[in-house]
């Protein structure tokens, strides 16, 4: 009791240094502040969505390989339509106008009058294209745009069979090519060296599939969407087929370019497979389940996420140790056969993960928090980072601590005392480690309340999902909020040791403050570089522990890559060093004679 009581007084002791009292009451604001910071931000790019905010980034286009964002530029009307900068369409129309002024000028780039007029045709029929969506579709995120961009090959089909003439033939293909950039041989096999029959079989179906587009688009038909895309999906795999039929015709002619041929068809028939088992599955789930495409809606962001991972791990491979040796980056790369195993495999793991988490939560019918990206869980979690302000904090208290006993002449005070050396520094010790507790528990409280106040309590009643089934978000939150003590205790612990053994406040605090930056700014420097691995054997990695709470971050690079990153061992590494230096301290501070 005696012992207990004796922490409270130092803790008291403690408060009453009103320098250590305001950094301790700012750390407890900053919990506070930043989520309604958050809220005053967001807010404001939204009703002022400037050029470099999200909203901007949204309107950014690429068209010719350059990014396109809406810069103030004046709108332009065609055909009494008015498009303003920020359409979707907006930079193709522009572009469109201004070529065709640009070739009624200057038509020396072509062969005759009579294919300058059929180009010119072309991009009337191009710029009527785009202008008729550019009066419906207003927003990059529009489902319907997938369709638009998908049907412009159908526009060429339809006007070269509407203009097909076999007298005027090479006007025809150059102005064509010019246009669509179709070679020769491909013109040849597609438009020429077809039936009359055939023909006009290809016009109506070029000129139903762009009706059908229309529709959809003026009709907001989502339904008739998805049919048109898994129509979409399906010629993409009829092309695919006849790719592999021509290829598998050339291993025949040509038996020396097999082994290169097969693994060309081998790419072709994983394409296949990706279109049968991801893009059109997706498709029908999403209208099963009414799931538009482009919505601000965490399911949106499960079937993304779901897509981008089958995808990725469809071409994700092991190779065997015979291709490994034989390629000189990846040896250089991982070294050894069986790191290598390592990394991809780590890799593989995580996107079948990622995949399962992501199809429970569809099934479930409730989000993970990594799909609700601006809710009070992912705020939540990401504010652990918290952590290592807190140790900066305890570095702090822990070097100012006893240095300043030794510094102010009052440490011979302290040793009349009726009680050990060893007691009364390790009162001191944890008194101060609990108000460090403190403050960081506080904090993550008054965080939680106030991401509820401000992105909502409903979040925090969804589970969190994971491989092995849905988590209450605060079971799943609480290990690694604790997770967060061990470098607020490693860094109290070091500059606690050096203020006893210096006895200088300033160097016992500069000390480890320097190591904390310098951790940080290596960390990334050192985990994308193989010859680097040892960082996961020393405390680099684990100082900024709530990086491995990040979604993206280099500690899990470095465990992607099959690196021996492990959280467990990098809670025991500091609780151990932790320990080492509580126990120098303690020796030191127990011999050595007071002699100010």
């Amino acid at each position: 009791m005696k012992f207990i009581r004796q922490i409270k007084i130092e803790i008291g002791n403690i408060l009453r240094s009103r320098f250590l009292l305001i950094i301790g009451i700012l750390l407890l604001s900053a919990s506070i502040v930043i989520p309604v910071i958050s809220v005053i931000t967001q807010n404001n790019r939204e009703q002022n969505p400037g050029r470099g905010g999200p909203i901007a980034y949204e309107r950014a286009v690429s068209y010719g390989g350059k990014p396109y964002y809406d810069s103030g530029e004046e709108p332009v009307i065609v055909d009494g339509v008015t498009i303003e900068a920020d359409n979707p369409f907006y930079w193709n129309v522009k572009s469109l106008m201004e070529e065709k002024d640009r070739y009624e000028t200057d038509n020396t780039m072509f062969s005759s009058p009579q294919v300058l007029d059929m180009v010119l045709d072309i991009m009337d029929q191009e710029l009527a294209y785009y202008v008729r969506f550019a009066a419906i579709i207003t927003a990059y995120d529009d489902y319907r745009m997938d369709l638009v961009w998908g049907g412009t090959s159908r526009l060429y089909d339809k006007f070269i069979y509407e203009n097909y003439d076999p007298e005027n033939l090479d006007i025809l293909k150059e102005a064509v090519s010019f246009r669509y950039g179709m070679d020769d041989k491909s013109f040849k096999e597609k438009y020429i060296d077809i039936t009359s029959e055939e023909r006009l079989k290809a016009l109506d179906e070029a000129t139903e599939y762009l009706d059908t587009i229309y529709e959809v688009v003026e009709s907001d038909d989502f339904a008739k969407y998805i049919e048109l895309r898994i129509q979409q999906a399906n010629d993409d795999i009829a092309d695919l087929e006849e790719q592999i039929s021509v290829q598998e015709q050339a291993i025949i002619d040509n038996p020396s370019q097999e082994e290169n041929l097969n693994q060309y068809i081998e790419e072709l028939n994983k394409q296949i497979n990706m279109i049968k088992t991801n893009t059109i599955p997706i498709l029908e789930y999403r209208l099963e389940k009414n799931i538009i495409p482009g919505e601000d809606t965490w399911e949106n962001q499960a079937l993304t996420e779901l897509e981008q991972c089958r995808s990725q791990l469809t071409y994700t491979t092991i190779v065997s140790e015979e291709e490994f040796s034989k390629d000189q980056w990846m040896a250089e790369q991982y070294g050894t056969y069986a790191k290598y195993v390592a990394a991809m495999q780590a890799q593989i793991d995580d996107l079948n993960n990622r995949i399962l988490v992501a199809q429970k939560c569809l099934d479930t019918g409730k989000p993970d928090m990594k799909f609700v990206p601006r809710g009070s869980r992912k705020i939540t979690v990401g504010f652990l980072g918290y952590s290592t302000f807190v140790a900066l904090f305890a570095v702090l208290l822990g070097g100012w601590l006893i240095a300043s006993e030794f510094q102010q002449g009052t440490i011979r005070l302290l040793m009349i005392r009726p009680r050990s050396r060893v007691k009364i520094l390790m009162s001191k010790f944890l008194a101060a480690l609990l108000l460090c507790f403190g403050i960081y528990a506080a904090g993550a409280l008054l965080n939680i309340v106030a991401n509820g106040i401000c992105f909502g309590f409903a979040d925090f009643t969804f589970p969190n999902i994971t491989v092995s089934g849905p988590v209450n978000f605060f079971v799943y939150y609480l290990p690694r909020f604790l997770a967060g003590l061990v470098p607020i205790t490693f860094g109290f612990s070091v500059a606690f040791m050096l203020s006893v053994l210096i006895r200088n406040s300033a160097v016992a605090i500069a000390v480890p403050v320097f190591c904390f930056i310098g951790c940080t700014i290596a960390l990334p420097m050192l985990a994308y570089r193989d010859a680097a691995n040892w960082i996961a054997w020393t405390p680099i990695p684990y100082v900024q522990i709530s990086s491995f709470f990040a979604d993206y971050s280099p500690v899990n690079s470095m465990i992607q890559r099959g690196v021996p990153v492990s959280l467990t061992y990098g809670i025991l590494l500091l609780l151990g060093l932790s320990a080492v230096c509580i126990g120098v301290a303690a020796q030191v501070f127990k011999k050595r004679d007071i002699t100010n």
